[in-house]
């Protein structure tokens, strides 16, 4: 069977990198043709651009690239008489098309792999070079809710791990304990470090003759344990999320009861989305004729072309219509991958 295996995985895969690569080339030339003028005069900054550019355009490209290499894959091997001849060499319908959908699946994964590093933040290194000429962004103004704490923070130094101007606000029993105010400070381990600032502690009753408030100055001060850097930058700068951010941040906000919606959606774009790729290949695959001699290929191919871009398009508007709150998250993204994979199942055993 290795034969086989090699002889379908080479058609497959030389037709997926041809088109993923031409149309990740296509998806980068009309972005630079369209933001040509807005581009920084500097040559690492236009590298470091194109570069980003086209790892945000993976998203969009990588399942079309995935379903388009089978479709071109089945009627070249049609056309050739390659895919009867297989039947005729005892392989069944539904080994020929395992080995293209174990390379789908096999892609999805390094995608979603990917996704656990800084490549799911491509598009906002892209647009941070295009909007302000640099990678790095320092967000504004944000005001967070951390255990007992409520935190003011003035500027995020986006990938330095640093902040500027941070006051804490301690609330013990719904009355404020103690305030603390620091010039700058910086993540190290897993706590923040504020340095150059001060502690006010209150008094826990107001009364005549008791101690009142009291102030003490410090260099150091350790706080905020667990308060990640790209927790905060994320809704300072309403940013995207690598899937290991996003899970730190959703138990995180969870625990204090904040809206999670925007994290879900974020993780069912990575962890579901791409799926509809291979479940699509197995569907339309059992369509296909296994001769041309009683079938137009060109009509087939086309047929199977829009039927791609349409079931595409439905997704990608579901997916926005959640983005938006108009539909759960769940039944706009997680329920018609499963339908499909379903639907997927059911055919992969009805032709068995």
């Amino acid at each position: 069977m290795w034969i086989f295996f090699r002889f379908i995985s080479g058609i497959y895969l030389k037709n997926f990198f041809i088109i993923f690569f031409s149309l990740l080339g296509f998806y980068c030339g009309i972005d630079l043709f369209l933001n040509f003028k807005d581009l920084p005069k500097a040559a690492n900054l236009d590298l470091l651009y194109v570069m980003f550019l086209s790892f945000s355009a993976v998203p969009y490209v990588l399942p079309i690239s995935l379903i388009f290499a089978l479709v071109v894959s089945l009627i070249s091997m049609i056309r050739a008489n390659e895919f009867v001849s297989l039947y005729a060499l005892g392989l069944s319908r539904n080994y020929v098309i395992l080995f293209p959908f174990l390379w789908a699946l096999f892609f999805c994964c390094i995608y979603i792999g990917l996704n656990f590093t800084s490549f799911a933040y491509a598009n906002d290194y892209k647009r941070n070079i295009l909007k302000n000429g640099t990678i790095m962004n320092q967000s504004g103004e944000v005001f967070l809710k951390f255990n007992n704490n409520f935190v003011y923070i003035s500027k995020i130094n986006n990938g330095q791990n640093s902040a500027q101007n941070i006051k804490i606000f301690n609330i013990n029993d719904f009355n404020l304990s103690s305030f603390v105010s620091a010039k700058n400070a910086h993540f190290e381990g897993e706590s923040w470090i504020l340095r150059d600032g001060n502690i006010t502690l209150l008094p826990k009753n107001y009364e005549l003759a008791n101690d009142g408030l009291k102030i003490q100055d410090f260099s150091e001060l350790k706080s905020l344990e667990g308060f990640k850097p790209k927790i905060i930058e994320g809704v300072a700068s309403n940013s995207d999320y690598s899937i290991s951010d996003a899970l730190e941040s959703f138990e995180l906000f969870k625990a204090q009861n904040v809206n999670t919606d925007t994290l879900k959606i974020n993780l069912y774009k990575f962890v579901f989305t791409p799926f509809f790729a291979p479940f699509l290949m197995l569907i339309m695959y059992y369509f296909f004729p296994v001769i041309a001699r009683f079938f137009n290929l060109a009509f087939v191919t086309f047929i199977a072309f829009v039927v791609t871009l349409m079931i595409w398009g439905v997704l990608f508007l579901l997916t926005r219509l959640s983005e938006n709150s108009v539909i759960a998250s769940e039944i706009g993204i997680v329920v018609p991958i499963i339908i499909l994979g379903c639907l997927s199942a059911y055919m992969y055993y009805k032709h068995r």
